[in-house]
């Protein structure tokens, strides 16, 4: 087996066709991280001059004169066939212990278990217990457990099929929050490189990523066709008739509710009506008076929600996606998804990618509300296998671990995982 760098032509059709391709293992994605310090290179591993493996390599200097490399979502190979993984692992250790590597990060898009919340029980893909020790032998040093969202990458993915999506099969209280936003004159449109900016808004207070890293990942992305930005705006013309309609709505129901009070002031079950359809009325005044303000103010329209997806093959997987939290009221973010799910549906995709989970599913879980919110859509939960460090040098990295330059690198202080 040889082990060579490869044009990343060469890569990206290889990477198209493999079975554990997806867009972080792309030259798009390598131009995008470049942004991030990293500098990206290919590499292939021939055998009988047939291609049997190849990967980005993201390549960052860690300390003077030791580098590492990651690879997102691991090489692209056959895993599972231990004579070729074992070839493959040796020579790649030779080729980059020559560059001066200490180790090669990976977190393979390999399915450990299918996860299922509600009863917070898995079904165990048994053909991946023998990795562990394969990974072990050649090297392979597995990470602590991404219970959260330790690792570089989340390890609990929930995945919609969207083939098989149906509004109906939902739980009825997101079905009810669904149809409670057709009316607050919210609408889907496509942005472009030049809307960066609006959408970076929404994202900043929890990005540790800058405004340009995403205008850049956005190019890199769009010369191939494979991102999208979508945002959510609201039109406030559109909004306040609607509100007027409902207004017109609860008053008739509450002029009638209060007749039937007057006639029988002891009913507790009209008391209740009564006073939850008050509720109602004093809540749509307040937001008509609102809108009525922005309109005086000039204020005609207003972005309240966003989010990049990057397509690749049939999986269309959002990248980031973020909400301005002023605006629950009109459940920006409910509204984000469900157009989107049914976007791609229509346009023919079989998978969105709804991005990481926790593995807690406890009511304690400091993310409770991120993974209650996207396990609504019905997703099926997929565990990775994890996140190993492939050691090409054990001496430089066992002193990059004693002098903690490793722990600087990779640990997340501001990660919440505390209960």
């Amino acid at each position: 087996m040889i082990i060579k760098e490869i044009d990343k032509d060469i890569f990206d059709r290889y990477s198209t066709t493999h079975m554990l391709g997806s867009f972080y293992q792309t030259s798009a994605y390598g131009e995008a991280l470049s942004n991030l310090g990293y500098k990206n290179m290919y590499v292939g591993a021939y055998l009988n001059d047939k291609l049997v493996g190849a990967s980005l390599i993201l390549v960052k200097s860690i300390s003077i004169n030791v580098k590492y490399g990651y690879a997102p979502r691991g090489f692209l190979t056959d895993y599972f066939n231990p004579t070729l993984f074992n070839m493959f692992s040796k020579e790649l250790r030779k080729f980059f212990s020559k560059k001066g590597f200490a180790f090669i990060k990976i977190n393979p898009i390999i399915t450990y278990n299918e996860v299922f919340p509600i009863n917070n029980s898995k079904n165990l893909n048994t053909n991946s217990i023998p990795l562990f020790d394969l990974l072990k032998e050649n090297n392979y040093k597995k990470l602590k457990d991404n219970i959260y969202f330790e690792s570089m990458l989340p390890k609990y993915n929930p995945i919609v099929n969207l083939k098989k999506f149906d509004y109906r099969n939902l739980d009825n209280k997101l079905q009810k929050r669904i149809d409670k936003i057709s009316n607050k004159g919210m609408s889907l449109v496509k942005g472009d490189v030049y809307n960066i900016n609006d959408f970076y808004e929404l994202i900043k207070k929890k990005s540790n990523l800058s405004g340009d890293f995403y205008k850049q990942l956005y190019k890199a992305f769009d010369k191939k066709g494979m991102i999208d930005l979508y945002l959510v705006e609201v039109n406030y013309h559109t909004y306040l008739k609607n509100l007027q309609t409902d207004h017109n709505v609860e008053g008739t129901i509450n002029e009638k509710i209060n007749k039937l009070f007057q006639m029988d002031p002891n009913n507790k079950s009209l008391y209740n009506e009564k006073m939850n359809s008050d509720r109602k009325l004093h809540d749509v005044l307040i937001e008509i008076s609102e809108i009525n303000t922005k309109i005086q103010n000039g204020i005609f329209k207003e972005i309240v929600a966003g989010a990049l997806v990057i397509k690749y093959n049939n999986v269309v997987s959002i990248f980031e996606s973020g909400y301005n939290k002023e605006f629950n009221r009109v459940l920006p973010n409910h509204f984000l998804h469900y157009m989107l799910i049914n976007t791609y549906k229509q346009e023919g995709f079989r998978f969105m990618d709804l991005n990481g989970i926790t593995g807690d599913f406890s009511k304690d879980n400091p993310y409770r509300g991120l993974n209650e919110f996207k396990l609504g859509w019905k997703p099926r939960v997929y565990e990775y296998i994890g996140e190993f460090d492939f050691i090409i040098n054990q001496t430089k990295y066992s002193l990059l671990w004693s002098t903690k330059a490793l722990q600087k690198e990779f640990d997340k202080p501001n990660l919440k995982t505390e209960k």
